[in-house]
């Protein structure tokens, strides 16, 4: 991605950051993290370890940070030129370390201990499972039409192959919903470094 394309990006993500409400995890600027807590209006969820989220229930929504990740990928493929997996690798190690700092932060806000579940939706979720995650196909028929079309749309503009990423990897881009208990997130993921 150019240098002219990251500023236009970077006053998008802006404007989006305050129509959606959302709340950065840190100050850091390194974290791939930002959400919003708000009432859950869907179908009822259950987590594996029986945690149900209910219609009216306080939950943190997950948002991946595009506008970082844009950034992440575009210094490396100016470091070294490598792609496809190297990059899938390098954004899903920053998610992990990126788990501890969610934690503390669900822990320490005002709502905290009315939220029981994390959720997000993302074409991110291979391997979500070992990371505690359930991962559930989205519900209805035009939602995720919508939610595909959109994060085919972030992917164009934060990656740096851009239109021929999303081309040739189109019949595995699916959004899935993953979400988690606050209380299995916290074991796994509380306890971990920022960085390592």
């Amino acid at each position: 991605m150019t240098g002219a394309l990251l500023s236009v990006w970077r006053w998008i993500d802006k404007f989006y950051y305050r129509l959606t409400r959302l709340q950065y995890v840190d100050e850091s600027g390194q974290n791939l993290f930002r959400v919003v807590v708000k009432p859950y209006r869907g179908e009822t969820l259950i987590t594996r370890d029986g945690v149900r989220l209910e219609k009216g229930d306080l939950y943190a929504k997950l948002h991946l940070h595009n506008f970082r990740i844009a950034q992440l990928l575009t210094e490396r493929s100016k470091a070294d030129g490598h792609g496809g997996i190297v990059e899938e690798l390098l954004v899903l190690r920053q998610i992990r370390r990126s788990f501890p700092a969610l934690a503390r932060y669900l822990e320490g806000h005002p709502q905290g201990p009315e939220i029981h579940v994390l959720l997000g939706t993302t074409f991110l979720h291979r391997g979500a499972g070992r990371l505690g995650f359930d991962v559930q196909t989205l519900p209805g028929r035009l939602r995720p039409l919508l939610k595909s079309f959109f994060l085919k749309w972030i992917l164009v503009c934060c990656h740096p192959q851009g239109w021929g990423r999303v081309s040739e990897h189109r019949h595995h881009l699916v959004p899935k919903r993953v979400f988690i208990s606050k209380e299995q997130f916290n074991q796994q993921h509380m306890r971990g470094r920022d960085h390592g």
